[in-house]
């Protein structure tokens, strides 16, 4: 396996570690190097892989997938750690299924027809994997949201009950056209949710700075709630040597603008955690007041929305050449 293989089913990865995580710590608590150890020891990387010790190899770049999988489990509630700093499931294995999910499960499967609520619960059991687990509250958890969403969503004007099925409402269907391919991306890439933005910064900024002659030492998303303000931390060096170590932040927004104090408690991050290089990503805006402050700083760049587009065309992330213009990568999309 390459780290481009990799980086490119990262958020294949990321999903199955997440599922592999609950059974490695099936026997109780364990060092949060001792998990890693052990998810590295199930994956699919070669004997040669794990022989390399490298910053830049698969190796380092898997363990830092990991290391997010955990991140991202604690901040949501799933893993917990006590006061030996070992980590342990806060609750009995099982499917981890929230709200969002469940709700955008079910609009996409009445695109299909309408359905009565025991037809489209027992699809979400299926879906989301309940039927494979033991424990019978997964099964109940679902139940408890589907039961919820039905009548939210149909209070909301999302669905429509009648002669005892469900269905999608007239405007549930209706798919607005975007205006631009610009548009269309930055909509795309919003939908996609914050994760995703991180994972795709990440992978944008590694092929820039490869395709612009840079070697890239490591280049590891951080996110979750203990992330310190830094979403993506990369090193880069040039031919001579010159080393720099750049801190990202990445912000997903779509009617607001990134605030004077959001830059601010970057800057703030970004000196504690001594970088040489910052960028501050954004699928918006900054507000006038962030700009200005930009303008007095020397080591920290602004990315907003129309950039991040033309480095996403220079570096085919998420965007392809199609005859003597771009399409969107649908393929890249749905990983």
């Amino acid at each position: 396996m390459t780290t481009e293989e990799l980086k490119k089913n990262y958020k294949v990865y990321l999903h199955r570690i997440k599922e592999q995580i609950p059974g490695i710590l099936d026997n109780g608590p364990l060092k949060r190097k001792t998990i890693i150890d052990k998810a590295v020891e199930r994956s699919p990387l070669t004997p040669d892989d794990k022989k390399d010790f490298r910053a830049s190899g698969v190796l380092a770049l898997y363990r830092s997938i990991v290391g997010t999988a955990l991140q991202r489990m604690q901040q949501y509630g799933d893993l917990k750690v006590n006061e030996h700093n070992e980590i342990s499931l806060s609750k009995t294995p099982g499917v981890i299924v929230r709200e969002a999910e469940v709700a955008r499960y079910i609009i996409e499967l009445l695109k299909t027809g309408t359905l009565t609520a025991k037809e489209i619960l027992s699809d979400c059991i299926k879906y989301f994997g309940a039927d494979k687990t033991q424990s019978v509250s997964d099964d109940d958890d679902i139940d408890t949201l589907v039961r919820k969403l039905l009548p939210s969503l149909t209070k909301r004007g999302k669905l429509v009950y009648a002669y005892g099925k469900y269905s999608l409402a007239p405007d549930t269907l209706v798919i607005r056209k975007p205006k631009s391919l610009f548009e269309e991306f930055i909509t795309l890439l919003n939908s996609k949710g914050g994760e995703f933005f991180e994972n795709f910064s990440a992978l944008l900024l590694d092929r820039y700075y490869r395709d612009t002659g840079m070697n890239v030492g490591y280049c590891n998303v951080i996110g979750g709630s203990d992330d310190g303000g830094i979403d993506v931390m990369l090193e880069v060096s040039d031919q001579l040597g010159f080393e720099d170590k750049i801190l990202v932040q990445c912000k997903q927004k779509t009617n607001s603008a990134v605030t004077l104090k959001e830059l601010k408690e970057f800057v703030g991050a970004f000196y504690v955690e001594k970088g040489t290089r910052g960028i501050f990503m954004t699928t918006s805006r900054f507000h006038k007041e962030a700009s200005k402050l930009f303008g007095q700083l020397n080591d920290i760049i602004p990315i907003d929305g129309p950039k991040l587009f033309e480095l996403a065309k220079k570096c085919r992330c998420g965007l392809k050449e199609d005859g003597d213009g771009f399409v969107i990568d649908r393929e890249f999309f749905t990983v």
